[in-house]
């Protein structure tokens, strides 16, 4: 008994530095991966304060030599060379905003809105309804460009934010989360209470659903701001003037062309820009976009 008393403390000793090593080398490769994954971000920041020949360096140029901002100066006056860009920095970041913000908003309220009915309404042919707009998920959009197309351009919305903003409104990924997530965390008894004293469909939405799905509004409302202040392939297609510009479109100018070289160091002090307003809403939405995450896997 004495001899197994004093072999206690030794293997706890043990188990303690396992324990510590563990945490360590956990800690190690974390840190690791976060390294790997901010490193793309730094080199675009280094970049926009580069020259054009650090930038074209055939050797690797990991902090700029010298440190100018004739980058973000040519990205407001648009001075390339001997051309200017007819479009305003400043004005494709608001067109960009215009456009996630108008998609984002009403997406919110229609996707939740849809979601709740799906998940919590009985009527005739709901599976089916909910099975086909599962269906409309399944469409690769190069296969829609061109209908869609042609019926924007029959409704006169070419060059405006109409194209953008109301066929969006009800995605069908916004749908099938909201539902998931109704049917998973709100329980049909708040839902009978809510009739017993008298509440319409739509003020149990408002009154009670609306307030408890907060987080997964805040997963999807990010998701979608962030695709939609991304997007270049739709707006390229209906976005024609310079005053309808957004970002992605205005940096695409600065590729280059035949006629003149790629400007890197433009294209990386608009993209350094482009991230802060994103940086922004994830860090004021950080709690509840983590909570909504960590809810949907607790209830699995």
């Amino acid at each position: 008994m004495a001899g197994s008393e004093r072999k206690q403390p030794k293997l706890t000793k043990v188990f303690d530095i396992r324990k510590l090593g563990v945490r360590v080398g956990l800690y190690t490769f974390l840190a690791v991966l976060t390294l790997l994954f901010m490193f793309p971000f730094y080199t675009m920041f280094v970049a926009s304060f580069m020259e054009r020949t650090a930038l074209n360096s055939v050797t690797p140029v990991l902090w700029p030599n010298p440190f100018i901002l004739d980058n973000y100066k040519a990205l407001f006056t648009g001075e390339i060379g001997n051309s200017v860009i007819d479009s305003s920095y400043l004005r494709a970041m608001l067109n960009s905003f215009l456009l996630a913000a108008g998609q984002t908003i009403p997406a919110l309220f229609f996707t939740s809105l849809v979601g709740f009915v799906f998940a919590k309404r009985q009527f005739p042919g709901r599976n089916a309804l909910f099975i086909f707009v599962l269906l409309t998920m399944m469409l690769p959009y190069q296969s829609t460009i061109v209908p869609f197309f042609l019926l924007m351009s029959r409704l006169n919305w070419i060059d405006t934010f109409l194209p953008l903003w109301i066929p969006w409104w009800a995605p069908a990924f916004g749908i099938f989360l909201m539902r998931q997530f109704i049917m998973a965390s709100i329980p049909d008894e708040i839902m009978d209470a809510a009739a017993i004293d008298g509440t319409s469909l739509f003020g149990t939405y408002w009154r009670i659903v609306l307030p408890l799905i907060t987080p997964v509004l805040a997963v999807f409302g990010i998701l979608n701001f962030m695709g939609a202040w991304n997007d270049y392939i739709y707006s390229n297609i209906f976005m024609f003037s310079a005053e309808m510009r957004t970002l992605p479109l205005l940096l695409a100018l600065y590729q280059g062309t035949s006629l003149r070289a790629p400007e890197y160091g433009i294209m990386a002090a608009g993209s350094v820009l482009a991230v802060i307003p994103l940086v922004i809403i994830f860090l004021v939405f950080q709690r509840r976009l983590i909570s909504g995450i960590m809810s949907g896997a607790l209830k699995g």
